[in-house]
């Protein structure tokens, strides 16, 4: 509707078929966009977790570089 009310008129043409294949052309880029989006993602955010957790785990217990009079020690990290 209008805003006087009235009813819109329909248009007295279709879109042609290159409108139309432009148009899902322009859809099916957007959504494999979205989707690659979506599936680097679900893939890449456990490897960065883990190599997270691992280089954690190998900065805790990775000897000293500078050994003491004992010996090397295993570096902790207090929180």
């Amino acid at each position: 509707m209008t805003v006087s009310g009235d009813f819109r008129d329909l248009p007295t043409r279709k879109p042609s078929l290159v409108a139309i294949a432009a148009r899902l052309l322009m859809f099916g880029i957007a959504l494999g966009f979205v989707a690659m989006l979506f599936w680097l993602a679900v893939f890449t955010l456990p490897v960065l977790l883990l190599a997270g957790v691992g280089l954690y785990f190998y900065a805790r217990f990775v000897p000293s570089r500078n050994p003491g009079p004992a010996g090397p020690t295993i570096r902790m990290f207090r929180f």
